[in-house]
């Protein structure tokens, strides 16, 4: 499961997660100078940190993924793809630029739950927002294809499978 091609995507939207949660909890800096209080709510402290549009599309639903040890991906990656079910169940994952190689900027992705499903294959709960519809659209079309990318990370090659939206909500 990918956020976007480059070695440091994945650390640094785990940063970014761990970052914005501590700012909650800890009453840190947030946006122009002003100091996160404990009468903003949490919501719009992320909105705010991973720069969500005020108009925005959202999609939720399941997808699945598979690690490989290799860019031939003829190997699964049992090891990296244990560490990123793991690294999801326990701090999420905020994605600021999900996937820009296949959307384009702008993508946000929130990813909150991981199972493996197959010896090959994790799946992953997602929610996803964008203020160009377009996007969204793509991202639900089971005819998007994910070129594979490395995750530094957990040193693994990973390929999205389609994304299977259950719900799409537009902005009111």
């Amino acid at each position: 499961m990918t956020s976007s091609p480059g070695t440091g995507a994945r650390v640094a939207s785990l940063l970014l997660a761990s970052v914005v949660l501590g700012c909650a909890v800890a009453g840190c800096a947030s946006g122009a100078g002003q100091p996160a209080t404990s009468d903003r709510p949490l919501l719009d402290v992320v909105a705010e940190q991973i720069g969500l549009p005020a108009q925005s599309w959202t999609a939720s639903g399941t997808h699945t993924a598979k690690g490989y040890v290799s860019e031939d991906a003829k190997t699964s990656s049992v090891e990296g793809m244990k560490a990123d079910c793991d690294n999801i169940n326990l701090n999420k994952k905020l994605a600021g630029d999900f996937r820009s190689d296949v959307f384009g900027p702008g993508m946000k992705g929130f990813f909150y739950k991981c199972e493996k499903v197959a010896a090959d294959t994790n799946q992953y709960w997602f929610t996803i927002s964008s203020a160009d519809k377009a996007q969204i659209d793509k991202l639900c079309d089971p005819a998007t294809s994910y070129p594979i990318v490395y995750d530094q990370q957990h040193d693994a090659y990973w390929r999205d499978e389609p994304f299977a939206c259950t719900s799409r909500v537009g902005p009111t």
